[in-house]
């Protein structure tokens, strides 16, 4: 699984960032789907997104990730084993 490739659509960027208010971690799994839970567990929400993510991976600070993203004009997930690269495409 080196080396797999992805744009996230605006859609799926206006979804983290209001999941980024229930939660700051967030763990994406494989698929469309994308859930999150406030640390009291009395907010669940959950979107499926246009995207097929290739494989599970963990943002500790959603805000910070979404920062990252926003250095980038047309920024591309790159994923390899173990961890995300956000590139220029």
């Amino acid at each position: 699984m080196i080396g797999v490739k992805m744009k996230l659509s605006n859609e799926t960027i206006n979804v983290l960032k209001n999941f980024s208010t229930i939660n700051q971690n967030l763990l994406i799994k494989a698929g469309k789907s994308i859930s999150t839970m406030s640390a009291m567990k009395n907010i669940v929400a959950k979107a499926e997104v246009k995207e097929d993510f290739p494989k599970d991976f963990a943002i500790y600070d959603l805000n910070e990730f979404l920062a990252s993203l926003s250095l980038f004009s047309k920024p591309e997930l790159d994923f390899n084993n173990d961890f995300v690269v956000i590139k220029e495409e």
